[in-house]
């Protein structure tokens, strides 16, 4: 049985559990932003079409953290203690995203609910038995 961070427990699920919620939402709202970008490639000659490529890319880009959760949530529930490093840097990147939103004028209540999820789960990566240390004599 694995110990420390990856154990079945209940706090382990709930864990896995917010993270699919987080990828989830993620997912869709990277679909939304692919979904921007398509409309706006069918409009105007140069400038309109542009934006679209960069909303498509920004929509990619989203969708993969999404990914890196879900990743997560295999691994924890597989108890792999590789599970670690894809919801470490989707927590981080998520609050970058976040960072870099509310600093081009997002709103702040949308920014706390997109940050409440990655600062649990960076809460609780800092406070489980990192993978790969020495076991507990």
């Amino acid at each position: 049985m694995a110990e420390g961070f990856m154990s079945k427990s209940l706090s382990c699920k709930m864990i896995a559990l917010l993270a699919l919620i987080q990828g989830v939402a993620g997912l869709l709202r990277g679909f939304n932003w692919v979904r921007l970008g398509e409309d706006l490639f069918g409009q105007g000659l140069l400038l309109l079409p542009m934006l679209g490529v960069v909303a498509v890319m920004r929509g990619l880009f989203i969708a993969g953290v999404a990914l890196l959760y879900v990743l997560f949530v295999i691994g924890s529930l597989l108890e792999r203690s590789w599970a670690w490093w894809p919801g470490l840097t989707a927590a981080i990147i998520n609050l970058l995203l976040v960072l870099g939103a509310v600093f081009q004028g997002a709103s702040v209540v949308e920014a706390i609910v997109w940050s409440v999820i990655p600062v649990i789960l960076l809460y609780y990566f800092f406070s489980q038995k990192r993978p790969g240390t020495v076991k507990d004599a």
